[in-house]
């Protein structure tokens, strides 16, 4: 387990969804909310960059910047993949790399609902 690293938490640690991340200005480390919650209960994802999920030891290791956490019994986990992979797709091709910070649950819906107009040079009429 990591313990050097100071985290924080983001939203109550064991609620519906959370996120700990690195803050170097902290006085807490992962000891103090690996009581507050059970791993199993979540699906957890590295919430910087290239989100994905994350198993309990790569979590303990805290490589990364935050991981977030979505109850498992409230959210699906096809559809934060489909998500994800839908947005790194489609900002792939807006030249922006993915999402930068998973903060908050996905859509409750698919994200082939979602309709993308193009406007022309002139602006809408």
């Amino acid at each position: 387990m990591n313990t050097i690293k100071t985290i924080e938490n983001a939203r109550k640690v064991g609620g519906d969804y959370f996120r700990l991340i690195y803050v170097r200005v902290s006085d807490k480390y992962l000891k103090d909310f690996l009581h507050l919650f059970n791993f199993e209960d979540y699906w957890c994802f590295k919430c910087t960059n290239k989100q994905r999920l994350i198993n309990y030891e790569d979590f303990l290791e805290f490589k990364y910047g935050g991981y977030i956490f979505f109850k498992k019994d409230l959210y699906d986990i096809d559809r934060i993949m489909e998500w994800l992979e839908w947005i790194e797709l489609n900002l792939k091709k807006s030249r922006t790399g993915g999402i930068q910070f998973l903060n908050k649950p996905t859509p409750p819906f698919p994200p082939t609902k979602i309709i993308i107009k193009q406007q022309n040079g002139e602006g809408s009429k």
